[in-house]
């Protein structure tokens, strides 16, 4: 088979094996459809808006590509007052790097909760069921305090989308902040 035949039968079959593998891209592809706009933060690849017009947004701060894992941005507010501080921070990690697979979401949170709890966080409210823009999560929300002794809740909180676990981290001095944010300031086109 010569040079050119060979070429016109990858041609004909580059369909098929692009719809075999059906692979999510990789992390660094994830992290490069996001974007800083003046209203905030947008990624094409999730179909997602964070609204955070009052607030200093920093793009991609860790993208750890051998990990499949990356914090696709963080924002912090410019919030004068503590009940109007907070940090939102919207984060992506690859399915395909769990064996066994993960089962749910509520295992995938579990897991990041004991995690923080090993840091010293305390559980306020273990994993439950919460829908955020039109889309199922699963949250849980600790407690802890800054070095000055100020205390303030976070709240973790990821669906599976797209091949990998989208996730909030959010930040702020009550639950009711913490719900607040992810009412106002996380959008999801209509389905």
């Amino acid at each position: 088979m010569g040079k050119l035949e060979k070429i016109a039968l990858f041609v004909a079959l580059a369909p098929a094996l692009v719809a075999q593998t059906d692979k999510p891209p990789n992390v660094t592809s994830v992290a490069a459809a996001g974007s800083v706009a003046k209203f905030g933060y947008t990624n094409s690849y999730f179909k997602l808006s964070i609204l955070a017009p009052s607030a200093t947004v920093k793009l991609n701060p860790l993208v750890n590509a051998s990990g499949g894992r990356a914090r696709l941005v963080q924002v912090l507010s410019d919030g004068k007052s503590w009940d109007e501080t907070y940090t939102f921070a919207v984060l992506a990690d690859a399915l395909e790097n769990y064996h066994p697979p993960l089962e749910s979401t509520t295992i995938y949170v579990r897991s990041i909760r004991h995690n923080l709890e090993k840091e010293g966080l305390s559980t306020v409210k273990e994993e439950f069921p919460v829908t955020i823009a039109g889309i199922q999560f699963t949250g849980a929300i600790l407690q802890e305090q800054t070095p000055e002794g100020r205390k303030y809740f976070r709240g973790m909180y990821s669906t599976f989308l797209n091949g990998y676990a989208l996730s909030f981290d959010v930040e702020g001095a009550s639950q009711a902040k913490l719900t607040e944010m992810l009412a106002h300031m996380v959008v999801f086109p209509k389905h």
